[in-house]
């Protein structure tokens, strides 16, 4: 939507349906294999129901179940997070830098703790919720990775989940999810945060392109 240019417009367009069609290719190699869980499945609605007062609420009272959207959000975001946290775990077993390897760490963490807090409220209306990937790992020590690209890449993907995690509020309707997103956001934007300085630290970090300086150019 943001672009005029053709070629630009007919290369994105080229790299959204390459995606769309490895991402079907992979789902049809997990089903094949049997590696993946099916998604939580509801009842169709019989009759168009209206919200009350407390639909909203999510803390105290009478807690309404978990709609269609907060379920395909929350199953997608433990989905995101397990992968995640199955990667910066191996991550941190081969890195170099001890700095890295706390932050690492500290990610994995609050990694397994958001998971640990997305599974409970599917279990709560009796969903099912995909299982942790950790047991894959590998015992291996030697990392075939750079410091500086297991870095980037972690920080990036810390950086998308925030946007998952705006997505999963706009379309959320109950103040405990509004809450548990919040706080994931604030513990990712913190990790992102730590990551860029050390990125910047080690002169890792390329600006992408800016708006002209022009008070720096009037001084001079």
């Amino acid at each position: 939507p943001l672009m005029y240019r053709e070629d630009v417009k007919t290369f994105l367009t080229y790299c959204m349906k390459a995606t769309m069609e490895l991402m079907e290719q992979i789902k049809a190699i997990l089903m094949d294999k049997g590696f993946i869980i099916k998604p939580p499945i509801i009842p169709a609605p019989e009759k168009v129901n209206i919200a009350t007062t407390h639909y909203l609420s999510g803390f105290i009272g009478d807690v309404r179940p978990l709609h269609a959207l907060e379920i395909a959000h929350l199953y997608d975001n433990i989905e995101n997070n397990v992968t995640s946290k199955a990667l910066i775990l191996a991550f941190s077993q081969v890195v170099k830098s001890e700095k890295i390897r706390a932050l690492f760490v500290k990610g994995e963490d609050l990694t397994n703790k958001a998971v640990e807090r997305y599974i409970e409220k599917l279990h709560r209306d009796n969903l099912p919720a995909p299982s942790f990937l950790d047991h894959l790992i590998t015992t291996s020590t030697f990392s075939p990775f750079s410091d500086k690209l297991m870095l980037f890449h972690k920080m990036d993907m810390f950086s998308m989940k925030m946007r998952a995690f705006g997505n999963s509020v706009a379309v959320n309707g109950r103040h405990d999810l509004a809450l548990l997103y919040g706080k994931s956001m604030t513990n990712i934007s913190r990790f992102v945060k730590d990551a860029a300085d050390i990125m910047m630290e080690n002169g890792w970090m390329e600006t992408p392109p800016a708006a002209v300086d022009r008070n720096h150019l009037n001084s001079n």
